[in-house]
């Protein structure tokens, strides 16, 4: 049986908004758990899920069943503690595509959107 990783204090994740606390922080007002145990919310710039801490294939499959659920023009904001490269192939075959952008130290953070 996997074991789960510690918690990860989302607080110290580098993106604290000016108004004091991590917009990363779980579970707070808007935030919702899905099946898979991973934290997902909106904000201005998309709708994140957060997957750090999760044992493979946990993140892969929140990630595409959010993917699947999201808006036509929506963007999906990755929270990874890993590059998750059997990502990448599922996303292009579902018509989205990922760009790394910038993320709290050893965090890796991916912009997700449908091509074109």
């Amino acid at each position: 049986m996997a074991t789960r990783a510690p918690p990860i204090d989302r607080r110290a994740c580098g993106d604290a908004p000016a108004s004091g606390g991590c917009h990363c922080a779980a579970p707070e007002a808007g935030a919702t758990r899905t099946r898979a145990d991973a934290v997902s919310w909106t904000d201005a710039d998309g709708v994140h899920i957060d997957v750090r801490g999760l044992p493979p294939p946990e993140p892969f499959v929140a990630i595409l069943r959010l993917v699947e659920s999201a808006a036509p023009d929506g963007v999906v904001i990755v929270h990874h503690d890993r590059d998750p490269l059997p990502l990448y192939g599922e996303l292009a075959e579902r018509g989205w595509h990922a760009e790394r952008i910038a993320g709290a130290a050893g965090e890796v953070r991916l912009r997700l959107s449908r091509d074109g």
